[in-house]
């Protein structure tokens, strides 16, 4: 199902009585009808209407899926991470399981402490999506 593009409120469909009210009205519920339509259009996006945000980061892990680095980045969002999904990873090879993250946040920092998924000393380019609470 499509959905329609809304009509607006025009004060030339009012009686003169009406218009003033009609042209409050319609300044107001006219611009959020048309938000609502633009982002029911896929016109939605991450950066600027959710508490979200997609960081690519670097990764080689050993064995036990322990980074070879430390990596720890200052969290961007509104409050403390709820969680985070890996949705892309690109590498020479391809990584074991679905690559899962596992980090800690403390004072607005974030550091990772394993990723499970990935082959041992491999280098993977994993684009992570993290979601604020």
């Amino acid at each position: 199902m499509k959905i329609q593009a809304p009509k607006r409120i025009l004060t030339d469909d009012f009686d003169d009585d009406d218009k003033s009210i009609a042209g409050k009205i319609g300044g107001l519920i006219n611009t959020f009808n048309e938000e609502l339509y633009s982002m029911s259009s896929n016109n939605i996006t991450i950066a600027d209407n959710l508490d979200q945000v997609i960081k690519i980061m670097k990764f080689e892990v050993d064995s036990t899926g322990k980074p070879a680095t430390d990596i720890s980045f200052q969290n961007t969002l509104k409050g403390k991470i709820q969680g985070c999904q890996v949705i892309r990873a690109i590498g020479n090879s391809y990584p074991t399981n679905q690559p899962f993250i596992s980090y800690v946040e403390s004072g607005g920092v974030v550091t990772i402490n394993h990723v499970s998924g990935l082959p041992a000393d491999t280098e993977f380019q994993l684009v992570v999506l993290l979601i604020g609470q």
